[in-house]
Parts: structure tokens; sequence; C-alpha cells
């Protein structure tokens, strides 16, 4: 699992996490029944504190991806049938993160438009 923390982002880093973790599973990296690290280990490994990841993990059970059981951590809990909608909700929030950093820079949508036309070329 490759999972970063940007600590200049505005999201908080709870949500930075569940957002690394939900890229994982969307995008084929974790599979249904994979096992999550523990809440200790993925915090020494990311340098945060140890509350923050299991309030991501809560989250994530919250939302159905992940499943806690009892004295062997949290395992992945592949959304099925759902996975189509969610990438394209996680791109449009990454996107919308984007626009309205572009703006708040002073960008506008033609300058926005144009890098998007260079970058695909």
């Amino acid at each position: 699992m490759n999972l970063t923390i940007d600590s200049k982002s505005p999201l908080p880093v709870y949500q930075q996490v569940i957002q690394a973790i939900k890229l994982e599973i969307l995008s084929g990296e974790l599979r249904d029944g994979d096992p999550l690290p523990s809440i200790r280990d993925l915090a020494k490994l990311l340098r945060i504190n140890p509350n923050t990841v299991a309030k991501a993990y809560y989250a994530l059970e919250a939302e159905g991806f992940s499943e806690g059981r009892s004295g062997s951590g949290s395992r992945v809990k592949a959304p099925p049938g759902r996975q189509d909608a969610l990438r394209k909700a996680m791109l449009e929030s990454e996107w919308r993160i984007f626009l309205e950093k572009a703006v708040s820079l002073g960008f506008s949508l033609e300058d926005i438009r144009q890098l998007i036309e260079r970058i695909n070329k």
C-alpha cells in the first residue's frame, strides 16, 4: 500500500487517509478481503497520530469500504457494483479541488481549458 500525507493540503489528514485507501481499493491495488495495516502500524508509517488513523478506519467502515474484525484488524470490503460511480465521484471531488485552487490563484476557465488541451497533445 502506497499512502502519502500532504501536510500542505487543505484536506484534513484523516480525510487524506480515507481518500488514499479508497483510491487503492477502486484502482484494484487492494482487493476484497485484503487486510489493512493495523492502526498503530499505519500511524507509524505515516507519522501521524493513531487516533487519526482510527477515525479514518471508522469512516471507511461506515461507508462500506472496510470491515473490522474483532482481534484480527480491518479488512477491505470492496463495494460491489458501485466502483464506477465511486471512481467518478472521487475524480469529480479532486477536479473540484483543483479548479477551486486554480481560480483562487487567478487562472481563468480559459487558462484551464488551454492547459487541458496542452496536456492532451
